[in-house]
């Protein structure tokens, strides 16, 4: 017969809490591991610390904790999560929502005065879209020197998308010398400073009937709420 090992034996591996977790409300989520991540970190009875990365998510997820026969529960706090405040107007989880913005014509000229930009959300759902969600209204802003002039467009439709326009007035470009042709000034572009910010509207967006301005637009953002700070456009 064999002889009993009296030596007991111990593994090499530290001890961890065998817990199991699982996301709840996400649809795409990854636990993570450090590549090299301190064996000892976990080495414990009482606690555990793991990463995970939420991908894609409709509704605000959960983190769900079991330990044999005990589970609790907790919401991801919703300051971790990359939800956008620049769309508070809705109760929808704005998770990875972002508002893009894209420029159409690049450059304007004297004889083709139009400022043209596409906006439109990007990161959210489209599957789970609503025709009867009233998404916001973005204002575009353009500057010139002390000059300033603004127009507005709603976001709409299955895409959530706007182009905003702006005609600029005939004072916007400099005037031609005497020995340089119109035909000639005309393909002389000017660099206009483009901004924009989110605001909710009850009704239509504001119209802004006056193709040009100078700075006159004090007590008109009192009627709505802005969302968002202004943010520059082509940055």
């Amino acid at each position: 017969g064999g002889i009993m090992d009296s030596v007991q034996r111990f593994s090499n591996l530290p001890t961890y809490l065998p817990a199991s977790y699982h996301i709840c409300n996400a649809d795409i989520f990854f636990f993570l591991k450090e590549a090299n991540q301190d064996i000892m970190r976990n080495s414990s009875l009482q606690s555990r610390v793991d990463s995970f990365f939420i991908y894609k998510a409709k509704l605000p997820p959960v983190l769900n904790a079991t330990y044999g026969p005990f589970s609790v529960e907790q919401a991801v706090p919703l300051d971790l999560m990359l939800t956008s405040a620049s769309f508070g107007f809705t109760n929808k989880f704005t998770f990875n929502w972002k508002l893009k913005s894209h420029i159409i014509n690049s450059s304007i000229y004297s004889n083709k005065p139009k400022i043209q930009t596409l906006f439109y959300i990007a990161g959210k759902d489209w599957d789970d879209y609503n025709s009867e969600e009233r998404l916001p209204c973005v204002k575009m802003f353009a500057f010139l020197e002390s000059r300033e002039v603004v127009t507005s467009c709603r976001l709409t439709g299955h895409l959530g998308l706007c182009v905003a326009e702006l005609e600029l007035s005939p004072s916007w470009f400099s005037s031609p010398p005497p020995l340089i042709s119109e035909e000639t000034a005309s393909l002389e572009g000017i660099t206009v400073e483009l901004f924009y910010k989110i605001y909710t509207a009850d009704g239509e967006c504001s119209p802004e009937d006056a193709k040009w301005e100078n700075n006159i637009h004090a007590g008109q953002d009192n009627e709505h709420k802005a969302l968002s700070a202004m943010e520059r456009i082509g940055s």
